[in-house]
C-alpha cells in the first residue's frame, strides 16, 4: 500500500510504503482464540476417549500457531518512509511504525535529491523485481513487499517527483 502526501508545486513530499494486511493484531487474537477454544474442544474429547497424549501436540501445535500469527504480524507493520525536499530524499525504514512514530526509524538513508535516481532492477530467474532508490552507486531497495503492479507505480511516481525539482 503506498500513499502519497504532498505539498503545493511537489516541492516537498512524503511517500508511506507499506504491506498490505489481511488481520489487525486484533483480529489475529480473536482468530488464536476461536482456534484454542476449538482445539481444546477436540482435544478434551480425545483425553475423555483415553488419547491422554493428543493434549501436548495439541498445545504444541496451539504455539506454534500463534508464533506463526505473531510472526506475520510483525513483518506486516514494517513501514518505509520516503521524505523529498528541495535538496535531499530521505529513506526511512522501520518495524514499529511510519513517521512519527515512538522509537523512530531503524535504518535512515539520505542521498542529493539532484543526483538521486530510482531503478528497477529486473530479478534473476522467478525473483521479483527490485526497485531502488540511490545515487552514486549507493542504493536501497524500496518496497520489497508490494506486488509488481505496485513497484512499477511507485517507481513512475518517484521518477516523476524527482525530475520536478
Amino acid at each position: 500500500m503506498v500513499s502519497t502526501r504532498c505539498a503545493p508545486g511537489d516541492a516537498e513530499c512524503q511517500i508511506v510504503i507499506r504491506p498490505d494486511r489481511s488481520l489487525t493484531w486484533g483480529q489475529s487474537l480473536a482468530f488464536l482464540g476461536v482456534m484454542a477454544f476449538t482445539l481444546g474442544l477436540i482435544s478434551l474429547g480425545f483425553f475423555v476417549m483415553g488419547y491422554w497424549l493428543v493434549l501436548p501436540f495439541a498445545g504444541l501445535e496451539l504455539t506454534l500457531l500463534a508464533w506463526c500469527s505473531w510472526w506475520v504480524a510483525k513483518r506486516g507493520m514494517r513501514c518505509e518512509v520516503v521524505s523529498l525536499d528541495a535538496e535531499e530524499v530521505k529513506v526511512e525504514k522501520g518495524v514499529s511504525g511510519c513517521a512519527g512514530s515512538a522509537g523512530g526509524p531503524a535504518d535512515t538513508f539520505s542521498y542529493p535529491r539532484a543526483w538521486a535516481r530510482v531503478e528497477l532492477r529486473e530479478g534473476a530467474g522467478w525473483y521479483p523485481r527490485r526497485l531502488l532508490l540511490g545515487a552514486s552507486g549507493i542504493w536501497t531497495e524500496l518496497g520489497s513487499f508490494l506486488a509488481e503492479g505496485e513497484k512499477r507505480r511507485l517507481a513512475r511516481q518517484l521518477d516523476r517527483l524527482l525530475t520536478r525539482a
